[in-house]
Formats: structure tokens, C-alpha cells, sequence
């Protein structure tokens, strides 16, 4: 794999993640409660806050996806950066009740997705020498 196609690869996840990012936060809104799924955690008031989180999330993806795709290092790094966010954050708000079990596993895949190729593309494929 070349850089061109790991930064295309990363950038594409990143779009899909965002893209559903944005699609949850609509729906968060616009389905009636009884539709979702949120095991009785979300208090009076916080459903403004998960719609919050999801719609900066969402849209901090399409923009480190995009920045990716022009093949720029810091877009590269800012894409590495929310997908380790992610792979912390998600099965945290899973035990907590706030996510299904499925949402999980969705984000942990496109963020190791992400995170391979992106990681791939700063870092190179060169072998470490340890000297003794």
C-alpha cells in the first residue's frame, strides 16, 4: 500500500463515520423518544447534549476528511487524534448505557479503520533495528 492510497482509505472511513455521525444526531432529534434505543440513561435535557456531541463529532470527521484527502499532515494528525478519542470514548458510553452494543462495535471498526492507515501514512512501513 502506497501513502496516496492509505490517505484515501483513512479519509473515506472518516467520511462514512461522520456521515453517521450526522445521520444520529438528526435522528436524535427528529424520531419520537419511543424509536430510540437509550436504555433509560439519557436524563431530562440530555438528549440536546448527545445530539451536541454527535453533530461536533460528526462534523469534525468530514473535516479531517477532507483535509485528509488534500493530503495534508495535520488533517492526517487530526484524524488519528478523534479516531483514539473514539476507541476510548465508545465502549465508555456503551457501560454506561448512553450507546448500543452495536454503535460500539460500528465505531471501534471505522476508527481502527482509520487509524491503521492513517498511522501507515505518517509512519511509513520501515522495519525497527534494534542494536543490542
Amino acid at each position: 500500500m502506497n501513502k496516496k492510497l492509505g490517505t484515501r482509505i483513512g479519509s473515506v472511513a472518516l467520511f462514512v463515520h461522520g456521515f453517521i455521525e450526522i445521520v444520529g444526531a438528526i435522528a436524535l432529534v427528529a424520531l419520537p423518544s419511543e424509536f430510540l434505543e437509550t436504555r433509560g440513561y439519557i436524563p431530562e435535557g440530555g438528549k440536546f447534549s448527545m445530539v451536541a456531541l454527535a453533530a461536533i463529532f460528526g462534523l469534525s470527521r468530514l473535516g479531517a476528511g477532507y483535509i485528509t484527502w488534500s493530503m495534508k499532515r495535520w488533517g492526517i494528525a487530526f484524524g488519528v487524534v478523534l479516531s483514539v478519542i473514539t476507541m476510548i470514548a465508545a465502549p465508555l458510553m456503551h457501560l454506561l448505557g448512553a450507546i448500543s452494543l452495536s454503535s460500539v462495535i460500528m465505531d471501534l471498526v471505522l476508527s481502527v479503520v482509520v487509524l491503521s492507515s492513517l498511522l501507515y501514512v505518517l509512519l511509513g512501513d520501515e522495519v525497527v533495528k534494534i542494536d543490542k
